[in-house]
């Protein structure tokens, strides 16, 4: 069996939760059984494990439009291999059509992680500069034409099935997976002194950032030295004028966080905060438990899918809610042993070995 991976999501990811996918799949399939036609990247998974063989593209400048340089650097390779190198599925790793003539008649597999670009695409018009309506497009012909679809949760082959009618039969569920190893040999040190509430990753539209920082502001009244930390990109003009607004800036960390960063952040948290109203996955859900971080989480999409009995679900359309269930998670102390439990429980549903084998069935199906 030679499965070929495509480069994209390694050209235009350094960190994030499909790319991190992608790397802990290709670490547990045998190296003889696959290869990428990934040659420049600046991702940071396969960067520290050294999965594969490519060039760092200037590792030290980053400037707007970087990743899709990089993505447009990898095509001519990527077109090579896909035409002249010997394969017996190719798994499209992201959205891009233009190789579709290249692999002809060749078996493939897409894997779809959430319906968003359809389901809030004028929440991504006001937020995120990209064509919505293209990437859009662009993810059904992939869809179209892929041989299996691989979707990451139930609610996600639900969309697939009542937004664009795709057979169930070509659709099977693979659940991420979650290192359950904590990272050996953290500093013991508190990288914020305070006690915080953690908040990752994007913050615009569905991701429901504002309603959640107008709960925190309902929270913190009562824990005068309780912070939010979020971790990724910096803060927006827009998201400052509104912390500002609400009186929140002296209260809010913003910082880059690399894996052993996150690591040290869940294992000194209050609390792990997912408010967003919409996830295919959700992989940050199963990181905090690992670290006994409880989680606060909402009720929507495929959370509760993951997060199982170990979440304390709100309404995240309810500010109020969001609110009460971050307090009562801060002032119980027997709720959040309770949680922490179900969420060293909840874990064992969730392995990479398992996620690898389950794709691998899939490739020799189409074989």
């Amino acid at each position: 069996m030679r499965i070929l991976y495509d480069n994209q999501i390694f050209s235009i990811q350094i960190y994030g939760g499909a790319s991190k996918y992608y790397y802990e799949l290709l670490k547990r399939i045998p190296a003889s059984d696959w290869d990428t036609t990934t040659i420049i990247s600046n991702n940071e998974y396969i960067r520290n494990q050294e999965l594969f063989s490519y060039c760092d593209f200037l590792p030290n400048y980053y400037f707007k439009g970087k990743a899709y340089l990089m993505d447009y650097l990898n095509r001519p390779y990527s077109l090579f291999k896909l035409k002249y190198t010997n394969y017996d599925v190719f798994h499209q790793t992201y959205f891009a059509t233009y190789y579709f003539k290249a692999i002809k008649a060749k078996k493939m597999v897409t894997t779809f992680h959430d319906m968003n670009y359809t389901r809030y695409s004028d929440l991504y018009k006001k937020t995120v500069t990209n064509d919505v309506h293209e990437k859009e497009l662009l993810q059904k012909k992939s869809v179209e034409r892929a041989d299996k679809i691989i979707a990451v949760s139930h609610h996600t082959k639900k969309d697939l099935i009542n937004f664009w009618n795709i057979d169930p039969e070509r659709i099977v569920v693979i659940h991420h997976g979650v290192n359950k190893i904590k990272i050996a040999n953290l500093d013991n040190s508190r990288i914020v002194v305070n006690p915080y509430i953690l908040y990752v990753g994007e913050r615009y539209g569905f991701k429901n950032f504002s309603r959640f920082i107008k709960a925190f502001t309902i929270v913190s009244e009562k824990n005068r030295d309780l912070k939010l930390v979020c971790t990724g990109r910096a803060f927006s003009y827009e998201e400052i004028n509104e912390l500002n607004k609400l009186n929140l800036m002296d209260k809010t960390v913003q910082i880059y966080a690399n894996e052993r960063t996150m690591a040290r952040l869940y294992r000194d948290a209050e609390m792990f905060a997912y408010p967003s109203f919409s996830e295919g996955f959700g992989m940050p859900v199963l990181e905090a438990m690992v670290y006994d971080c409880p989680v606060v989480v909402s009720n929507a999409s495929s959370i509760p899918e993951v997060a199982g009995e170990a979440g304390v679900y709100f309404d995240p359309f309810q500010i109020e809610d969001i609110a009460d269930k971050m307090g009562t998670l801060l002032s119980s102390s027997s709720l959040r042993k309770e949680k922490i439990a179900l969420g060293i429980r909840q874990l064992d549903q969730f392995s990479w070995e398992k996620t690898a084998q389950e794709h691998i069935a899939v490739y020799q199906s189409l074989m």
